[in-house]
């Protein structure tokens, strides 16, 4: 029997065009994905790639510059974000012609977060064109897809890297790409990243018991349940407080005063995009722990910022080649 192969393709703003990348190689390996999953940009690539559209979306971001991002943006006055999305939107309709998901070429879902219920959602019928509007809409940068009364943001504040999602499609074999793996650079000094890393993945395990425990205990204690919950969304707040923090020192750290000027003060985007890069880290740590995917797919891209959507070129090779270095594993896999 044939094995199933369902893709999830991970958020991670303009590192997104790796996926495109990603696909090529496996499309010149002769690997065929039977289940597309996707969260923000995975899932604005991912649901182009379903209807296949995807040499149109090569052609288009091979030819973005500044210019194009600008004309892009739709400045409103920041009450619920920074942009309207209105623009995006229209991209998005370019390529996908408003089709809905149940029509796509390649099952497709994709992932948002009903910011009200603090929940993520899957999006699984009804327009292409909403539902990716929806799973891209970056907190604070683009103002929340208003769909059916619930307000919708990015799919990657809860879910960077849907590989739960892929797996309930039915695939028998899941490769999931991950676009936000911390690598060090070659200044960075990799005692303290290690040890650094050693203490997350510790924080991240303390998580992971209590996500565990509140799960098995769901059905037989309803009050503990609640109690336990609240206690693991105190836990998480915590941590995302530090990591707030972490954010403000390092900035800190890397721009100095105004005086030094050889360095400059980071714009808004900087900041922001900074502060989702690494929270969207931690949450992909604990789920890649409680989802496994049989290939995870991890493309060098710490150089590389989430606007940076002009550096087409290089991320699409990356993506390419983090295939290609992986194809024996995957093939061992499907042969297995």
């Amino acid at each position: 029997m044939t094995k199933k192969i369902g893709l999830a393709l991970g958020s991670g703003g303009a590192r997104g065009w790796a996926h495109i990348g990603a696909i090529r190689a496996l499309e010149e390996a002769g690997i065929k994905i039977d289940y597309l999953a996707g969260t923000s940009i995975g899932a604005f690539v991912g649901g182009i790639h379903a209807v296949n559209q995807l040499n149109e979306l090569e052609a288009f971001v091979t030819e973005i510059d500044w210019k194009t991002i600008i004309s892009l943006l739709d400045v409103e006055f920041p009450t619920r974000g920074l942009l309207d999305g209105d623009k995006i939107y229209d991209l998005i309709y370019s390529h996908v012609l408003d089709c809905n998901l149940e029509e796509t070429n390649i099952p497709f879902h994709c992932v948002a977060t009903d910011l009200l219920r603090q929940k993520a959602i899957v999006l699984k019928t009804g327009s292409m064109v909403n539902a990716v509007r929806a799973s891209i809409s970056i907190p604070g940068v683009f103002t929340p897809f208003n769909c059916e009364e619930r307000y919708l943001v990015d799919g990657g504040v809860v879910n960077p890297v849907p590989v739960d999602v892929v797996q309930a499609m039915g695939s028998d074999i899941v490769i999931a790409i991950n676009l936000n793996y911390p690598y060090p650079s070659p200044e960075d000094d990799t005692s303290s990243f290690k040890q650094v890393d050693e203490q997350t993945n510790r924080k991240n395990q303390q998580i992971l018991s209590q996500i565990k425990a509140s799960q098995q205990s769901e059905e037989s204690n309803p009050t503990e349940t609640q109690a336990n919950r609240i206690a693991l969304l105190n836990n998480i707040k915590s941590r995302y407080e530090a990591v707030q923090e972490t954010v403000v020192e390092k900035f800190n750290n890397w721009f100095p005063e105004e005086s030094d000027d050889q360095l400059k003060t980071p714009n808004i985007f900087d900041v922001i995009g900074s502060a989702i890069n690494i929270m969207e880290q931690q949450v992909t740590q604990i789920n890649l722990q409680l989802h496994h995917p049989d290939i995870l797919l991890q493309p060098r891209l710490s150089q590389y910022g989430i606007f940076d959507f002009h550096q087409a070129d290089a991320l699409m090779k990356e993506g390419y080649r983090c295939v290609e270095e992986a194809l024996p594993e995957i093939e061992d896999k499907l042969s297995n």
